[in-house]
């Protein structure tokens, strides 16, 4: 439920009613005087757990002020002068301005007019800004005492704006480190979860209302399809530039054809490294030490195509791939399968991969369903036949 926000206004006070005053009793005035003397500090003694804030409640302003009311016979009467509503997203927001009449035995009154500010999601939205402004009327006319430093205690513990505790969700969601990592992106959603706040209404980028669970979906979806185009684009690319390098340093004309081409050992060696590395660390860990090695732009056969192409290049594939955290692993096993399932030298690394991963699961092959590792030597030794004898390709995995 959301708190209560208010804007105390002045105070202001009223001379004597048109009742004739009891000459036998004090003025209200000096009775008020006697109030003020008598009332007790008032300190931030109210916590929210769930916003986390110390506050200063209507309840503390009542409890230090009831007995000395009652000592000296004053009493006290609402009324509300006007009020404003409006709805804000989910939230029923109303705004009041009450006068807070005290009366003396003798007749006369002196009247506070106060402001209160707040909403609520259901029905509790006047209840609340009736509550602000009694506090303040109560505060501001008989000079509780407060701790020090804290008559600006509107937003010294409770800054403005923060209504919600999605806010601040909201505030680590717009930082770059977030936004733009998928990684960040399922940890703050499995957190918000943990909270109970996945259904709590935020305003997306673009001023639409949505909630957080959405936004932060939405917006990993983006990742997600951004990092697949860019590995779409650098496949496509990869033969163009293999070929480009490798004639720049010196390594002479790349042939496209997997099987005449001729990669560097050190690098493809980094490459299959790469390839069975389980998590994003691992593979900036290898390309570390490629830079090292100045090994980041050396040809080789990329373990997910089986097709010529630069370290560098596969290594931000799978850096990427590992990052969004889109596919378990057999899916990333098969995806590579089926992209070098026309490759030798592609398809003899899915199978060693296979089998140091311990992957052999079954899958549908040629009508039939096998084990993928008897699939890959089976498609392994076509592959070669084909190779040697221009024999037709046998079935797909």
């Amino acid at each position: 439920m959301a708190s209560a926000i208010v804007a105390p206004a002045s105070t202001t006070a009223e001379g004597q009613t048109s009742h004739t005053q009891n000459q036998g009793h004090p003025s209200i005035y000096q009775l008020m005087a006697l109030v003020m003397r008598d009332v007790k500090n008032l300190g931030k003694d109210g916590f929210n757990d769930h916003q986390k804030y110390k506050f200063r409640g209507v309840d503390g302003a009542i409890g230090a002020l009831a007995q000395p009311l009652r000592d000296h016979g004053v009493f006290m009467t609402p009324e509300v002068l006007d009020s404003e509503t409006e709805v804000r997203g989910k939230m029923n927001a109303i705004r009041m301005r009450v006068a807070f009449h005290f009366y003396g035995p003798a007749g006369d009154k002196v009247t506070a007019i106060t402001m209160g500010e707040a909403s609520d999601t259901a029905d509790k939205a006047s209840n609340k800004a009736m509550s602000a402004a009694l506090k303040y009327a109560l505060i501001h006319t008989f000079m509780i005492p407060v701790d020090a430093g804290s008559l600006d205690d509107g937003d010294r513990d409770h800054p403005v704006g923060q209504h919600s505790p999605a806010d601040g969700y909201m505030e680590r969601l717009r930082k770059p480190a977030v936004w733009n990592n998928p990684t960040a992106l399922l940890a703050m959603h499995a957190e918000a979860k943990a909270d109970g706040l996945l259904n709590a209404t935020v305003f997306g980028p673009g001023g639409d209302e949505t909630t957080l669970g959405e936004l932060i979906v939405a917006r990993g979806t983006v990742l997600k399809q951004e990092a697949a185009e860019r590995e779409q684009r650098r496949a496509a690319e990869a033969p163009a530039v293999a070929a480009q390098v490798a004639a720049e340093t010196g390594g002479g004309t790349v042939t496209v054809d997997p099987e005449c081409f001729q990669p560097h050992p050190d690098g493809q060696d980094f490459a299959n490294q790469a390839a069975l590395a389980t998590s994003r660390e691992a593979v900036e860990g290898i390309q570390s030490m490629a830079a090292g090695q100045e090994l980041v732009n050396s040809g080789v056969l990329a373990p997910d195509s089986g097709q010529p192409d630069v370290l560098g290049a596969y290594l931000e594939r799978r850096a990427a791939e590992l990052a969004s955290g889109s596919e378990s692993q057999i899916e990333a096993f098969m995806r590579r399968v089926r992209n070098g399932w026309n490759s030798v030298a592609a398809t003899r690394m899915a199978l060693e991969e296979a089998r140091q991963k311990g992957i052999n699961d079954v899958v549908p092959f040629d009508g039939d369903h096998l084990h993928i590792q008897d699939v890959l030597e089976i498609r392994l030794k076509a592959l070669k036949e084909k190779a040697s004898q221009g024999g037709q390709e046998q079935g797909a995995a």
